[in-house]
């Protein structure tokens, strides 16, 4: 058996075992008559197909999956340009080849120009004199108006939203899906586990998320801007009586922001019955990678990009949430700006000036 030097305990290597000024890297030891005392201990040097097992071993363990990516694909974080940056995942490679580069080319031009067509034909049949975003900023608004932005009756729809869970990571072995029903809705189904993973590194899962993916052309934003003349978010889902969140992500140019999102519970009722949800953008608080902050202030719907609805209720077993759509809606009546404590900072502070 092989036992490395700086494997040994401290009082091994400081005993009359090692003589002291010698130059081992390795003992040997075995059921062998004991040396003589002028005899130098024998050193054992390791095979060359011993280091090679160990090291691909190494290798297979670090390396994760590779993940396929184009020039306009989504990155894994999100960010205006497409530089990927997996947040110190261990094992990833961002290389990509120029020949994948120029496979991809023809599809990624081919799908490109369709959205720009798309863009050009929405800002033609938009072209007239009466401008909805001026005239919902003026307050032409009607009380009670809803209006419904993403529904999940076509694969299209559905196609914009994207599902993930700790399992897609390897953090966990949670599961979730999204699909359509017979009934032009989509279901948000799956199971979680709070069991978590002996790697070392994680050190919580059971977690589940369901998360709009809805890009312009050339991987630009899409910002959910038209909402900021409303009062609250209207959803029609029908679920299975457990407390799922709503967050509405804001990420920015910088990287300390990409984090930023608004987040607010979305409890469900158990039983066949639909329910209409309305939340108050009012109510929404900041959050930074799902933790809620000290220091809260407004959404501001200029700066959302996508909406998602996440499961972390730390709950094991299945779970179902049937939405119908998503939409806006407002009250008039509802005149809270914002529903939290606030507080004014220091010109000194820890924050900054």
């Amino acid at each position: 058996m092989l036992i490395q030097r700086h494997l040994l305990p401290r009082f091994l290597c400081k005993s009359s075992l090692v003589p002291s000024g010698s130059n081992i890297t390795a003992l040997s030891f075995s059921k062998e008559a004991p040396q003589e005392e002028n005899q130098k201990p024998r050193r054992s040097i390791m095979t060359n197909p011993l280091k090679d097992k160990l090291q691909k071993a190494q290798g297979e363990a670090n390396v994760l999956e590779k993940k396929k990516r184009s020039v306009f694909a989504r990155s894994t974080v999100p960010v205006n340009i497409n530089i990927p940056n997996p947040k110190g995942i261990p094992g990833y490679d961002p290389t990509y080849s120029a020949k994948e580069l120029l496979e991809e080319l023809p599809r990624t031009i081919k799908k490109q120009s369709k959205l720009v067509a798309k863009e050009v034909a929405q800002m033609a049949k938009s072209a007239s004199l009466e401008k909805p975003e001026f005239l919902e900023d003026i307050g032409l608004l009607r009380h009670n108006e809803a209006r419904v932005e993403f529904r999940f009756d076509t694969e299209e729809n559905r196609s914009l939203w994207h599902s993930g869970c700790d399992s897609d990571w390897k953090e966990g072995f949670s599961t979730c899906s999204f699909r359509g029903t017979d009934c032009g809705t989509a279901e948000f189904s799956g199971h979680i586990s709070t069991q978590v993973v002996k790697d070392g590194r994680v050190e919580r899962a059971g977690w589940a998320s369901l998360k709009l993916e809805d890009r312009r052309s050339f991987n630009r934003k899409k910002f959910l801007s038209r909402w900021r003349n409303f009062s609250h978010l209207l959803l029609k889902v029908r679920g299975d009586g457990r407390s799922y969140k709503v967050m509405l992500h804001s990420p920015l140019s910088m990287d300390f922001t990409w984090g930023d999102s608004f987040s607010y519970p979305l409890h469900t009722h158990g039983g066949p019955y639909w329910q209409y949800e309305k939340i108050p953008f009012s109510k929404f608080f900041h959050t930074v990678a799902g933790r809620i902050q000290d220091r809260q202030y407004k959404v501001n719907l200029e700066d959302c990009s996508s909406i998602g609805i996440v499961l972390m209720d730390r709950i094991d077993g299945d779970f179902c949430l049937e939405i119908d759509y998503i939409g806006v809606y407002n009250d008039t009546t509802h005149t809270e700006d914002f529903a939290y404590e606030t507080y004014t900072l220091p010109l000194f502070n820890t924050h900054g000036f």
